[in-house]
């Protein structure tokens, strides 16, 4: 926990307390700090926050994209690739739902730097 522009929540942060250099491939998680509901949500035990990196964020987009025709945005790609992941130690019966809460379209310039294409 500490402050960030007069904003007391969670934070990445060093053994100081200093802010922590952050990066995601996602413009909307490259952020060192969430808002107030959701560190309260965490602290209360109704929601639980879980790490994925950017490889397997553009793996699951990858992955949505060619197996289902839909294009994510990349932060809603970080929970495909989580559920993903949970998918896999689960029984056929239960049940993942995911909001995909952005468009990919936003973020076509993005994948087709990192693949190498030149859009122009």
């Amino acid at each position: 926990v500490g402050v960030l522009h007069g904003n007391r929540t969670l934070l990445m942060q060093d053994e100081q307390g200093l802010i922590s250099d952050t990066h995601s491939i996602s413009a909307g998680l490259d952020y060192p700090g969430v808002g107030p509901e959701h560190a309260w949500l965490k602290e209360s035990g109704r929601a639980e926050y879980v790490a994925v990196n950017d490889t397997e964020a553009l793996a699951a987009c990858r992955s949505l994209n060619l197996l289902e025709g839909i294009l994510p945005a990349l932060e809603s790609s970080h929970a495909v690739a989580y559920a993903m992941q949970l998918a896999a130690e689960m029984s056929p019966d239960d049940i993942i739902v995911i909001n995909l809460s952005g468009r990919g379209d936003k973020d076509i310039p993005a994948l087709a730097r990192i693949d190498g294409i030149s859009l122009t």
